[in-house]
């Protein structure tokens, strides 16, 4: 974990930047990062965020802040102790801005102003700005001063250096800016004064002395004091002593290429690179799949830090992947020597040896581009010194980590945005803006690939007469393939620029390449890697391992992997010719992988009677026991996306119907309504081809509950009678009952809560005590709901007790829907203490599921109720309480539901005004 605090506060978690939340959860954050690990009380804490205009409720809104974020950051992150909260194990750039600066004082203590000049520098770049710029709250302005007179200060001792190493002209311009911005330091006058003296300019220093003495009469009635006319007079008599002596200046190579002129965004990718140069002796790897970009990035980003560089740029094209040969590191110290004026040695390690040489002290830039491996820049390393290696290949080169503590800057395709403004540089703002819907298409059916886009682009730019919709129908039209990016031009051929990666595969490798490519989702674990391979889980690490080494897959997120469309599309139109034998087999052991696994998982979190053992897997495919939350977390856009591959290649209409059983309570949990509606469609679509009653009886009650939900009761009851008709017909009395229960939950939907009640009164005789625990335990709660909607609140407790009261283990969420009925019933009673431990209890069930919106609605329900009760402050709390849940939340209604509570917020606020967002 990675937290910056020196510029707008940023949170980086495993690499991938992490939203902290609203303004004052980040306050917060930030005030527990600058305290460098100490315990903070949550008094000191509200003082830091709100000062004296703190809310009542500041203290309890801190432990939500704190209870936030250590969902986030996990609960090791922030430690709670009797003297309040700590955060431990991040990594602060506050703290490594005074390690960096102690660190470069005592190389200058030691006499060492190089090696101190340089580390001054690295330390003032971990600055991205103001310091918490975008924070509010008085302790963040008090930390803002503190931290901008501690920048102002290592500044100056920088420049005091960069002056006694003879740089002065360097300098002016800086200290121009620096005096402007504090018009009456004498010192930052007397060190502009003394750089433009050193500098050959005599006049200019008097007249800037005048300037500073001008100044100072004027606007403070006094003179310069006593070193400032002292350094005056010793101007005017010239004395030698203020011009050190300076060694003579070694060659400074600019080899640099020039930079792409329409180079636009990757605007993340280059505060990565940024945040890595607080290393002494910096190499940075710029690694991705080929078209990703990586040398133009790494370009722009070595002619925007080149000027830290002053010892010069030196550049190579190591020619790692193409029809060339590689270029060698002979021929490269060959003129890396020449360029630093200096005689060639014969053999390779002497050449290597010079080098090392030559460069050892110096401040340099070496750029090496499109290297294979980490023995392809093992020669061309400078010796050590303040120099910075910036390498770029598809690879990640964990050797150059292990020998020279390399750190990777990883590049994937931008987002859309990002590559739309791509887009608009190469054709034209005004085309795409008069045409945004083509625009986006191009982009996205372009990968957003910046070498296929820029393919793309190229032919757009050359027909302007065209209107952008006609590319767009041709990238449509050849969509799932690399038709359309193909060029003469091998280096900009997308198909030619993946099949060298895919060349160096050994033979198995690129057999799983090509399986791999079948799989339609997202992204893949090493389980489901696994069973397409039918290998062992350790031999598919490796060879997953091997292909993100060729930049063929990416591991997005820890163990899980994920290809790019157009690499997906290369590898299949690499497998076409090879028939079924290869495809097939491996599509039927991972669709077992996922029903199964997912079948499981149902059950646990859901404790489903209704989920059928699936057909035995066949041999190869893997079954996991994974924790199921997770799993339908992480898998649930993975298995929605097998439905397509599964319906197209037909044959596996029995994994289709099971898989959308097994996906309906965790879809409809979640509020991803459109999923449920497409995946319950497809299942039932599935039972029917497959002529099974049980089947079409089961994906029925799918289908009525994605059609209630959207408000179509009458429709969701209609498939219902007829599931019930299949459940009676085959004698199923267990299954009829459960479709009985079902019809009574739609009624209640549709508001027809009397008839629902009766119906379920009616299922409550037919499963008297000690008959079918489980059901009557739900029937129960649904007849408790009626209950409270037709406003008989004892009844409903009632029922709502004896349902709590049965033995099993019926699932949380039912357990939790439970606790929520009886709290309504109780406060209806006029219970409210009752009603809220109720509620309170509804809530934690449904956070411990994840199931964050629920535990948003029950929290507005309690603020309701403590409303009726005439208790507005508590109900602000619950109506707070509920807001801060909704950030995270995926699901649809979050936005609607935020809206509602900003509402009852302000209708409950004494001054009647809005919250603050």
């Amino acid at each position: 974990m990675w937290i910056g605090v020196l510029g707008p506060v940023v949170v980086r978690v495993d690499g991938a930047e992490w939203d902290a939340g609203p303004p004052q959860q980040r306050a917060l954050l930030a005030a527990l990062a600058l305290r460098r690990g100490v315990a903070v009380t949550a008094d000191e804490l509200v003082a830091d965020v709100w000062g004296g205009a703190a809310p009542d409720s500041a203290v309890a809104i801190v432990q939500t802040y704190v209870s936030g974020l250590r969902k986030r950051l996990g609960k090791a992150a922030i430690v709670s102790s009797g003297h309040g909260y700590a955060l431990v194990g991040a990594e602060v750039d506050a703290v490594a801005f005074e390690d960096a600066v102690a660190t470069a004082q005592q190389a200058r203590a030691a006499g060492d102003q190089e090696t101190a000049a340089g580390g001054l520098r690295r330390a003032l770049e971990l600055w991205r700005g103001p310091a918490l710029a975008d924070l509010p709250g008085p302790g963040a302005e008090r930390h803002r001063l503190a931290l901008s007179g501690r920048r102002l200060a290592v500044q100056v001792e920088r420049i005091e250096l960069d002056l006694e190493l003879g740089r002065h002209r360097e300098l002016e311009p800086e200290l121009r800016v620096l005096a402007a911005e504090s018009p009456f330091d004498e010192h930052l006058r007397a060190l502009l004064i003394t750089a433009l003296y050193r500098s050959g300019r005599q006049a200019d220093a008097i007249a800037a002395y005048h300037d500073c003495r001008r100044l100072l009469a004027d606007e403070l009635g006094v003179d310069p004091g006593q070193a400032l006319r002292d350094l005056y007079a010793r101007i005017v008599r010239a004395d030698p002593g203020l011009t050190p002596d300076v060694p003579p200046s070694a060659p400074v190579p600019r080899q640099l290429p020039a930079p792409l002129a329409l180079f636009t965004g990757r605007d993340e990718v280059l505060e990565r690179a940024d945040a890595l140069l607080d290393r002494p002796s910096p190499m940075i790897v710029f690694a991705g799949m080929g078209g990703v970009g990586k040398t133009t990035t790494a370009l722009h980003w070595a002619h925007r830090v080149a000027a830290n560089y002053p010892d010069g740029q030196l550049y190579a094209e190591l020619r790692g992947y193409g029809d060339e040969p590689p270029a060698t590191a002979n021929d490269i110290l060959d003129r890396f020597l020449r360029a630093l004026g200096s005689p060639i040695p014969a053999d390779l390690d002497a050449r290597a040896a010079r080098f090392r040489e030559l460069t050892t002290g110096r401040r340099m830039l070496v750029l090496l581009d499109n290297a294979v491996t980490a023995d392809h820049v093992r020669d061309l390393l400078p010796g050590p010194g303040d120099s910075l290696v910036v390498v770029t290949s598809r690879g990640t080169l964990p050797e150059l980590a292990v020998r020279a503590g390399a750190r990777v800057v990883a590049l994937h395709p931008p987002g859309h945005d990002e590559a739309l403004a791509m887009l608009a540089a190469r054709v034209g703002a005004d085309r795409v803006r008069r045409e945004p819907a083509a625009a986006r298409d191009i982009v996205e059916l372009s990968g957003r690939l910046p070498l296929a886009l820029s393919v793309v682009a190229a032919r757009v730019a050359g027909q302007d007469h065209l209107p952008l919709s006609r590319f767009a129908a041709e990238l449509s039209a050849t969509h799932g393939t690399l038709e359309a990016f193909g060029t003469t031009e091998a280096a900009i051929d997308v198909g030619t620029v993946l099949s060298w990666s895919y060349g160096r595969l050994e033979a198995r490798t690129a057999e799983a390449f090509r399986l791999l490519c079948a799989h339609p989702g997202p992204d893949l674990t090493v389980e489901a890697a696994a069973s397409m391979l039918a290998r062992p889980a350790a031999e598919t690490r490796a060879v997953l391992r091997s292909l993100v080494g060729a930049a063929l897959l990416t591991e997005h997120l820890p163990h899980r992997y994920a290809m790019h469309d157009l690499v997906r599309a290369f590898g299949r139109e690499t497998s076409a010719g090879r028939g079924d034998d290869e495809r097939r087999p491996a599509l039927r052991r991972l669709l077992d992988h996922y029903v199964h696994t997912t079948t499981t998982a149902a059950k646990r979190i859901f404790r489903s009677i209704h989920l059928a053992e699936p057909e035995p897997a066949a041999p190869g495919a893997l079954i996991p026991d994974p924790d199921p939350r997770a799993w339908f977390d992480a898998e649930h856009p993975a298995l929605l996306a097998v439905f397509d591959v599964a319906e197209r290649e037909g044959g596996f209409d029995g994994h289709l119907w099971r898989l959308a059983w097994a996906l309906r309570d965790y879809l409809n949990r979640h509020g991803l309504w459109h999923h449920l509606q497409v995946s319950q469609n497809r299942g039932l679509a599935a039972a029917e081809r497959s002529a099974d009653p049980v089947a079409q009886g089961h994906s029925l009650w799918g289908v009525a509950l994605a059609e209630s939900n959207l408000g179509r009761h009458a429709a969701a009851e209609q498939h219902l009678r007829r599931a019930l008709d299949i459940f009676t017909a085959i004698g199923d009395h267990q299954q009829t009952a459960v479709t009985d229960y079902r019809i009574a939950y739609v009624l209640s939907n549709a508001g027809e809560f009397e008839d629902a009640l009766a119906h379920g009164l009616r299922m409550l005789d037919a499963r008297p005590p000690g008959a079918g625990t489980a059901h009557r335990a739900r029937v129960l709660n649904l007849v408790s709901d009626h209950c409270v909607q037709l406003g008989r609140f004892a009844e409903a407790a009632g029922y709502a007790r004896e349902a709590l009261d049965l033995a099993g283990d019926h699932g949380p969420f039912w357990r939790a829907d439970t606790w929520e009925t009886l709290a309504a019933a109780q406060s209806g009673l006029g219970d409210n203490e009752a009603a809220e431990a109720s509620y309170r209890r509804s809530v934690a069930l449904y956070r411990e599921l994840g199931a964050d919106f629920l535990a948003a609605t029950t929290l507005r329900a309690s603020g309701d109720a403590w409303r009726r009760a005439g208790r507005d402050d508590r109900a602000r709390t619950a109506y707070r309480e509920a807001r801060e849940l909704l950030p995270a939340c995926e699901d649809p209604r979050a936005p609607n539901l935020d809206a509602e509570l900003v509402r009852r917020l302000a209708a409950t606020s004494p001054a009647k005004t809005l919250p603050e967002h």
